[in-house]
């Protein structure tokens, strides 16, 4: 019996990063989505990285990934160093960093084959940092892995309501809720990233996200994007997001003539914005937001991640 021996691809992120949204959902829950949709071809493990304290620990660690395509989670490749991420590059099939928000600058190495982005702003500043490199390079690529929605958001739909209602699921220092916007606005706050599940129901009765960071947050340097997840979760439930035109990759997935996308912060633009909400709920062009938001839904379905992924994993087999 002819039986085809499967890629390993590991997912490896740091010891200190067990509890983080971007661990549980890059390295957890995108494994348990790639065994789903992938299992046929690869084996999916997520590991986690012990501190690399000396050059045996490093020859030691490199060697168990002989053959596998590893998938460094962001700040992992820097506990390798520069000679070490060499050594994991001769040993593994494949190396990709996934740089998912974080500073490209902290987490780059020369020696990856594959730099992920999970936003299109990301990957533009990934392929400069690239093209900056030059002949240093190892000849890798930059590839695009959107970001996921929750899994358990899945087959659940904002209630249909009379009235415009706008939620913000996240931690109350990310967002932007100046003045009277604060009463427009209720906060879907968690202690913490694992407990992110127990606000999915309450989530429900939105049928409007509120996607604004502060101006602090804003100004950010070069090497620095986010994805568009809270446009991807209000598109999962069947809500509409209301966010800033500059926010990363909000024109790219829905449109410059979307209706809900801000100008500026200017807390009087973002009432007037609500107030237009409130008249348009109903209307045709509410449904045409809505139709606007099935499409990011749908570039952001498991389905669409999963052909990304394995167009990425495909390179090395």
């Amino acid at each position: 019996m002819d039986i085809t021996r499967k890629t390993k691809v590991v997912f490896l992120h740091r010891k200190g990063q067990t509890g983080a949204g971007s661990k549980i959902m890059r390295c957890d829950q995108l494994s348990e989505m790639c065994r789903q949709h992938l299992g046929d071809a690869f084996e999916f493990s997520v590991v986690s990285q012990r501190p690399l304290r000396n050059d045996a620990a490093i020859r030691e660690t490199c060697k168990a990934f002989n053959d596998c395509i590893v998938i460094l989670l962001k700040g992992t490749a820097s506990m390798f160093g520069e000679e070490g991420m060499y050594k994991l590059s001769r040993n593994a099939r494949a190396v990709c960093i996934d740089y998912v928000d974080a500073d490209i600058s902290g987490s780059f190495s020369k020696f990856a084959d594959v730099h992920i982005g999970a936003s299109r702003v990301g990957c533009q500043m990934l392929q400069r940092m690239l093209d900056n490199c030059g002949g240093e390079a190892s000849g890798g690529q930059v590839m695009h892995l959107t970001h996921h929605t929750d899994p358990r958001l899945l087959g659940r739909r904002c209630r249909r309501l009379d009235k415009v209602r706008a939620g913000y699921l996240g931690h109350s220092a990310n967002v932007y809720l100046p003045g009277e916007v604060k009463k427009r606005v209720r906060v879907l706050d968690y202690a913490r990233d694992s407990k992110i599940g127990d606000t999915f129901d309450a989530l429900c009765d939105f049928n409007m996200h509120y996607c604004v960071r502060p101006p602090a947050r804003r100004r950010r340097t070069w090497q620095i994007a986010k994805p568009f997840t809270k446009g991807f979760t209000a598109a999962a439930l069947g809500a509409v997001v209301i966010t800033s035109r500059d926010t990363d990759d909000a024109v790219h997935y829905l449109g410059e003539d979307y209706p809900f996308l801000l100008e500026s912060l200017d807390e009087a633009e973002i009432i007037e914005a609500f107030d237009k909400a409130d008249s348009l709920l109903g209307t045709l062009t509410w449904k045409e937001a809505l139709d606007r938001m099935e499409l990011v839904r749908s570039r952001s379905s498991p389905e669409w991640i999963m052909q990304e992924m394995r167009r990425i994993l495909s390179t090395f087999t």
